[in-house]
């Protein structure tokens, strides 16, 4: 698969570790034709109102990723390619940011390896990516030796990345990367649950996703919230942040969600899990 990454997300992912993304995607191989940034703004569909890319452009960032089963056909009158939806994810193991120049070349701007390496650039004179906060509200989750960590799935899903972002108390065998993350890869078969937690609610009538929560400063519980669904105008009449076309979030304060529902979702290529529900 692969998206376009607006400006503002490139600089995110480069300098901050971002590691999420969200909204509309294509198939590579249904846009192989597409070599220049005025063809990829076509196939893309990046004219919509207010948006950070024109074709004009001397390039335009694209993310290259493995198809997940977080992504859905979407059926958009008026498009040239099939369009598939991907609601707020971790990004997947082994994506590729690189820049599509106006000439039809492109570079590799970063690699974004796994949860426990998080993005590597691969420009020279590059500085090191901040690191991301972890969060259990998106993204795999394991439970190993008792504890539960968040995760990655590799290797065809027969191996499991656990990530910790403090050096492990008593467990051996987990190695720092140098984004300063500690990191270890274990058998399928040692994670004796996989799943990944999706949160919902809703905000203000508005359907949405839990994506981040923590205190501040007065200890108070907020939250980071996405938009679910196609209620756009609302989101709109709300003030969320608009990210890109479709995708809105916002950081609301957690006593003010309604409706809270948690579920463990297990994808189907996984190994059978403690699941409430699974994705087909």
């Amino acid at each position: 698969m692969q998206k376009a990454i607006t400006p503002a997300l490139t600089r995110a992912h480069m300098t901050l570790g971002h590691d999420r993304i969200a909204g509309y995607a294509v198939r590579a191989e249904d846009v192989s034709f597409a070599t220049t940034p005025a063809q990829l703004f076509e196939v893309h569909g990046l004219g919509y109102p207010g948006t950070p890319f024109s074709p004009y452009a001397q390039s335009i960032d694209i993310l290259r990723f493995e198809s997940s089963s977080h992504l859905q056909y979407r059926d958009v009158p008026g498009y040239i390619v099939p369009l598939w939806w991907l609601r707020h994810s971790r990004i997947p193991p082994g994506a590729e940011l690189v820049r599509v120049f106006a000439d039809g070349t492109l570079i590799l701007l970063a690699r974004y390896g796994h949860v426990g390496t998080g993005w590597s650039v691969t420009q020279p004179g590059a500085h090191r990516p901040s690191l991301a906060s972890l969060s259990r509200c998106v993204g795999p989750v394991a439970k190993w030796h008792g504890a539960y960590l968040e995760a990655d799935v590799i290797d065809d899903d027969h191996s499991v990345i656990l990530a910790l972002a403090n050096p492990p108390l008593s467990e051996t065998g987990f190695r720092q990367a140098p984004s300063g993350r500690w990191y270890r890869q274990v058998r399928r078969d040692d994670v004796s649950e996989l799943f990944e937690l999706d949160l919902t609610a809703r905000w203000n009538g508005l359907d949405v996703r839990v994506v981040d929560q923590w205190q501040d400063s007065q200890r108070y519980v907020v939250a980071r919230i996405s938009h679910l669904g196609d209620d756009v105008e609302r989101a709109e009449r709300l003030r969320l942040d608009r990210i890109e076309a479709g995708v809105y979030e916002s950081i609301v304060y957690a006593a003010e969600l309604t409706d809270i529902q948690t579920n463990q979702v297990v994808p189907h290529t996984w190994a059978a899990g403690p699941a409430q529900r699974a994705w087909a």
